[in-house]
């Protein structure tokens, strides 16, 4: 598979080689900057949320690309665009559309095949697509039906402005970065070295954990066990959809299905 074969050069290189570190400080820093700023008035408020999402879904992304072996700036360029994003989408009902722009990005970038190492190297196949629909709608239903017995836990139906706000979000910043690096780049870089289970095991266990330090996840107990086993079961189904479609594209669509689903929880 020449997805995960490629390039040969890429297996001796150490697991972290190429993390744009600069990049990542600077984005570490803004972010703790800006509640900084906050907390003495000089900001308002929401500029906490754009910084901190800008400075994780931007970190994800700009690795991601770095281990494509993309220019330090085009990380900048894709970590900026994310912010701006973020920004944007609080302006009114349709600010989140805003968020198409890192997808639309991510797919300049990756014509004529140069970000063919995070899975993104030309056509996917239909059965691919097939695949990472059904995987989704499977796993978002197993969820609801899973919740539905879970005492204080209620469907809501998110209204129009609401279900397009989460819907861009997870296609613009928190899905795509999220495959692009814990599959495209993490698992990829990993199953070269070692097996395909202990490259899996690492790639879902740092997905897990990307989430559970997710200040919106809810701390209760039962909740939490359930956003464990739910996430490490979908990172651990994309990492073998990487695998066996070479692309990144299947993982991408089970991932907005599910996160789509998951939206409509309402714990009270």
């Amino acid at each position: 598979m020449w997805v995960l074969d490629h390039p040969s050069t890429a297996r001796t290189a150490g697991l972290l080689a190429d993390t744009p570190a600069a990049l990542l400080a600077v984005l570490a820093i803004g972010a703790a900057a800006s509640v900084a700023l906050v907390e003495v008035a000089v900001l308002p408020p929401p500029a906490i949320g754009i910084a901190v999402l800008t400075a994780g879904h931007g970190a994800l992304l700009a690795t991601a690309l770095a281990w494509a072996h993309r220019p330090p700036a085009t990380g900048a360029l894709a970590a900026g665009v994310i912010g701006l994003a973020a920004a944007v989408s609080r302006l009114n009902a349709f600010g989140p559309l805003a968020y198409l722009a890192p997808l639309l990005l991510v797919s300049v970038l990756a014509r004529g095949g140069r970000l063919g190492a995070l899975g993104l190297a030309g056509p996917v196949a239909l059965k691919g697509v097939v695949a990472g629909l059904f995987i989704g709608m499977f796993l978002g239903g197993h969820l609801l039906v899973t919740a539905s017995r879970t005492v204080g836990v209620q469907v809501h139906l998110p209204t129009a402005p609401e279900a397009l706000a989460a819907l861009a979000y997870d296609v613009g910043a928190n899905v795509l970065a999220a495959e692009c690096f814990f599959r495209g780049a993490l698992f990829n870089r990993a199953q070269r070295r070692w097996s395909f289970a202990a490259a899996v095991t690492l790639a879902t266990a740092a997905y897990v954990l990307r989430y559970l330090v997710d200040p919106l996840l809810p701390m209760r107990v039962e909740l939490v066990v359930g956003a464990v086993f739910y996430l490490a079961l979908l990172g651990a189904i994309n990492c073998w959809l990487f695998w066996w479609s070479e692309s990144l594209v299947p993982g991408f669509l089970s991932a907005l299905i599910f996160f789509a689903v998951y939206r409509v929880l309402d714990p009270a």
